[in-house]
């Protein structure tokens, strides 16, 4: 009897030896799978730095699509007349505080826009643009102290640095 619980076991011994090579082999084949995935990726990207890009750029142009304009990926009709594409939902911004002109301050000038800050929100903003508290941006002027922006309720300077 002791003899063939012996038996047994070796055999259960041998048998989990064996599944254990299938599952080594099983890993060295993904391993190496996934690093020749990776390495020929980062090779093309190395190659030709635009790439990926180029080719997602030709899609979307083959499709007709802005979805920079147009805020969605629907297309529009053909009939030549601009159409009603329906626009991404997003969330509207509640503030606690209606904003003050003295609220923003320039962070940077370049061109005809700039990027303004109020107490936790970016804008970017052109002339032509709205704003809470300044109303619509009227000039923009970059100069070496930062710039000015110009809107109806008031004009922002820059800080010289």
């Amino acid at each position: 009897m002791s003899q063939s619980a012996s038996v047994s076991a070796a055999r259960k011994l041998n048998a989990a030896n064996q599944s254990d090579r299938i599952v080594k082999a099983l890993s060295l084949c993904l391993f190496v799978l996934s690093t020749s995935f990776f390495s020929v990726v980062t090779a093309i990207s190395y190659m030709y730095p635009g790439y990926f890009d180029r080719l997602l750029m030709e899609r979307m142009a083959e499709a007709e699509i802005d979805p920079i304009a147009v805020g969605s990926t629907s297309k529009a009709e053909d009939d030549g007349e601009a159409s009603d594409v329906a626009a991404l939902p997003v969330p509207v911004q509640v503030r606690p505080w209606a904003l003050k002109p003295q609220d923003f301050s320039i962070v940077m000038v370049f061109g005809d826009e700039a990027h303004l800050a109020s107490p936790g929100e970016l804008w970017h903003v052109q002339v032509g643009s709205t704003v809470p508290g300044l109303g619509r941006i009227l000039a923009i002027e970059a100069s070496r102290d930062g710039g000015t922006v110009k809107a109806e309720n008031a004009t922002l300077k820059g800080v010289p640095q």
